[in-house]
């Protein structure tokens, strides 16, 4: 008897869920028609996309292929998700950009160096290249062994960062590496000089906060003295150590989906909002899934 009675009150729960959820999605139960939109803020919505991933406005053939695409579509989410992705995605040729998906991840690396490193160029991590080839020469005349290692392990520094952008593409790394090497490199520390300012920009730069008093005296151990410690349910006891294990926590994915809502719509994301992708970005790895669903928004399309 109480056993059948629970699972009358479990299934009224179900459909009461099912219908809010419904309610919620399509007021009325009637879906949102976007016939009313005009063609000016489709237009203005493909032109903010091809920025915001390619660093680009479309040229006026692709904006009016899209237009079409769009219409065709009837504005919806899906054909929204579709011109968004080939953007991410398509490796075909495209005058100029080698192609959308070339472009994309150029993109990225771009934005990337911009929030951690001031925009450096790749020309400036060719140049630190450059003075440590010839320092190492140098130390290697010289029988010096440490001048050896600290030149050597300089230029792998450098080129890590160089290589991110193509590795990253190609799936070979994944965005937690990219910005472990932006954060490990002769360019993160001339900017953040000394230990303390480099633990305090490195919560920063990810988390978009300071670290705690706990969290900067292990974090400072181990960047100045070698000393292990845990933090976020890892363990360290060396700075490219400490870096990876920045980027391999659950923060890391919350600091990026901030970061994505921040430069997209211009707002912090609600918590449900954070929750909702964190959630699927911590599982599947795919930033770009985090960017489709803002981006295909009403609220980003300003529909």
């Amino acid at each position: 008897m109480v056993r059948n009675l629970l699972s009358i009150l479990y299934l009224c729960l179900l459909l009461s869920v099912s219908c809010k959820s419904k309610e919620d999605t399509y007021p009325n139960n009637v879906p949102k028609s976007y016939t009313d939109v005009s063609t000016v803020k489709v237009e203005n919505y493909i032109n903010r996309v091809y920025i915001d991933l390619l660093g680009r406005e479309p040229l006026d053939a692709e904006a009016s292929r899209d237009l079409n695409l769009l219409r065709d579509g009837d504005l919806s989410y899906e054909s929204r998700k579709n011109m968004i992705r080939r953007l991410m995605t398509d490796s075909s040729f495209v005058v100029g950009d080698s192609s959308y998906k070339q472009a994309y991840y150029q993109r990225l690396y771009d934005l990337a160096k911009a929030r951690l490193l001031e925009g450096a160029a790749d020309a400036d991590f060719y140049q630190q290249i450059g003075i440590s080839e010839f320092g190492l020469k140098v130390s290697r005349l010289n029988g010096d062994s440490i001048g050896v290692y600290s030149a050597m392990a300089t230029i792998d520094r450098c080129k890590n960062v160089i290589k991110s952008r193509r590795e990253y593409q190609f799936g070979l790394i994944s965005l937690g590496e990219m910005y472990a090497r932006m954060l490990y490199n002769p360019i993160y520390d001339v900017i953040n000089m000394n230990s303390l300012n480099f633990v305090n920009a490195s919560f920063d730069d990810l988390f978009f906060r300071f670290p705690t008093r706990d969290e900067f005296d292990i974090a400072y151990n181990i960047i100045e003295k070698g000393k292990g410690g845990a933090l976020f349910g890892m363990y360290a006891s060396t700075k490219p150590d400490y870096c990876q294990m920045l980027v391999s926590s659950r923060e890391f994915y919350e600091g990026m989906v901030k970061w994505a809502y921040l430069t997209l719509v211009g707002r912090e994301p609600t918590t449900q909002e954070s929750y909702n992708l964190v959630q699927v970005y911590f599982l599947n790895q795919d930033f770009q899934e985090v960017q489709t669903n803002i981006l295909a928004t009403d609220e980003y399309a300003h529909f």
